[in-house]
């Protein structure tokens, strides 16, 4: 009988049903992913031969359409792959060895050419790209959960907080150095998150953030001229608009012409389709999607990132285990920064960092990475009622 269920524990056999809000929320959000996309790149103005179904379909399923759906095939692949393979428990043994490995990669991108100008990306072919510190993310929240949840009782002072301070310091440090400064925040979100849930004193959160303040100033003369450009832009918005605010400009133009309704989709002299807006399927997809739908329809995919949040905490709240709690948490506090930079960057009100939004910006390493966090958490909701004996 022991023997039975140390084969269930390893080879994850639980038969607790799925969570369907949260995997309503994300058959959602990667289905608007795709339309955004689609309306972002798709030529309105191509003429296709035939009035059938198959000739609007290749009007709309751009090149960059279709690369997208086979990434969500493949992170669909994966995050089935964490749910069902194995315990989270078992993922958690192998942390330290999981830790060092994302710390390794990352490492390994300092020796390797720089790809746009930064040395976070892994190119291969002529124009395809890989962002390994996307998929670390995933290691650190899984890595950070189990150091936190070997603590019994609440961190309440410094002294207490440094080991879990230098496990979140190592892989900052290292993005910093491939100036990636983007993913150096998610770490020190996804930290907040999970030391928030584990009941850090608030002092202590404070003193940190103060001490965050103070060095983040300190590095002023230390940033390069384009990136104190963006903070200048950021304060000041009409600063450069034909230079480096160029971006946020015709952003916040696209997504105030969207008005109430919007101008519908693949409509012919959109902003955005008039190439005004730069990156429009990646980092400012939230814009070119604003101007076609509307207020409205931004409000309902602000509604499922908000339900997917608060599902989310819910689900860590009634987890009893803390290191299941501390991976939703973590998994949470990922999404969450991610929403919030990458829309408020499109708006204005945060500074642009490059960051992706959740299921809807083109591109795999960040959608792999999404996908195998809710993997995590699917694992966590499978199997957190069992035990090994």
């Amino acid at each position: 009988m022991l023997l039975h269920k140390r084969r269930d524990f390893f080879m994850n056999r639980g038969k607790s049903r799925p969570d369907w809000c949260l995997l309503l929320c994300l058959v959602a959000l990667l289905a608007v992913g795709v339309m955004a996309i689609s309306n972002a790149t798709a030529d309105p103005y191509a003429q296709t031969e035939g009035e059938g179904l198959l000739a609007q379909l290749s009007r709309v399923l751009s090149y960059s359409t279709r690369l997208q759906l086979i990434w969500i095939a493949v992170g669909t692949v994966a995050m089935l792959a964490v749910t069902y393979l194995l315990d989270y428990r078992v993922y958690g043994e192998f942390a330290v060895p999981i830790y060092i490995a994302a710390n390794l990669l990352m490492l390994l991108m300092l020796v390797l050419p720089k790809v746009r100008g930064i040395g976070a990306f892994l190119q291969w072919g002529q124009d395809r790209t890989f962002q390994p510190s996307e998929v670390c993310k995933v290691a650190i929240i899984l890595t950070l959960a189990k150091h936190v949840s070997m603590r019994e009782e609440p961190i309440r002072t410094l002294k207490q907080a440094i080991p879990y301070l230098l496990h979140i310091l190592i892989p900052f440090v290292i993005v910093i150095l491939q100036d990636d400064y983007g993913s150096a925040f998610v770490f020190a979100a996804i930290f907040i998150g999970v030391l928030f849930v584990a009941g850090m004193s608030w002092k202590l959160f404070l003193g940190l953030g103060g001490a965050v303040a103070v060095a983040c100033v300190s590095a002023w003369p230390f940033l390069s001229d384009w990136r104190r450009s963006r903070i200048l832009d950021f304060l000041q918005p009409d600063r450069d608009i034909q230079g480096t605010g160029l971006q946020v400009y015709y952003s916040k133009i696209a997504v105030g012409s969207g008005q109430i309704t919007g101008k519908g989709l693949l409509q012919e002299g959109a902003i955005s389709q008039l190439d005004f807006v730069p990156e429009k399927h990646t980092d400012f997809i939230f814009a070119v999607t604003a101007e076609s739908v509307g207020f409205l329809g931004c409000l309902l995919i602000l509604l499922l990132y908000l339900t997917l949040l608060l599902r989310l905490l819910y689900v860590a709240y009634k987890t009893q285990d803390a290191f299941g709690r501390y991976i939703i948490a973590g998994v949470a506090a990922m999404l969450a920064f991610h929403i919030v930079e990458n829309i408020g960057m499109t708006i204005g009100l945060m500074p642009v960092t490059g960051i992706p939004l959740p299921f809807l910006s083109y591109g795999g390493s960040n959608l792999l990475a999404n996908m195998a966090a809710m993997g995590l958490v699917f694992n966590v909701i499978k199997n957190r009622q069992r035990s090994l004996f």
